[in-house]
């Protein structure tokens, strides 16, 4: 007998899982972004940016640098780039939607 069609459909059936998780990670990753930037911002931020820097540093920056979510997120990528955190976007995205959501509340 000949197992070539059942290796053939199981190959299939592994890569259309692998497909889906890869297209399901960085949706849920999405849904969670300002409770994992929180977790990461504690992790990597907030030595630096806790004591004095309290939600009067945050906002005070609106009226500079940052003043809508692109300037937001790019701004978090350099402090990642300067301090060596090797970010990928969505834990930059992460971030900043914690930063957002906490101090700035852009639309």
């Amino acid at each position: 007998m000949n197992s070539t069609p059942l290796t053939i459909k199981y190959a299939r059936s592994v890569s259309l899982a692998a497909a889906l998780l890869v297209i399901a990670l960085p949706a849920a990753a999405e849904q969670h972004d300002a409770s994992w930037g929180s977790e990461l911002h504690a992790q990597h931020c907030a030595d630096c940016h806790s004591a004095p820097h309290d939600a009067a540093f945050y906002t005070s920056k609106r009226g500079g640098k940052i003043k809508n979510m692109a300037s937001l997120n790019t701004m978090v990528q350099s402090c990642a780039n300067h301090f060596n955190v090797p970010w990928f976007d969505e834990e930059v995205s992460a971030v900043s939607a914690y930063l957002n959501q906490t101090y700035y509340q852009f639309d």
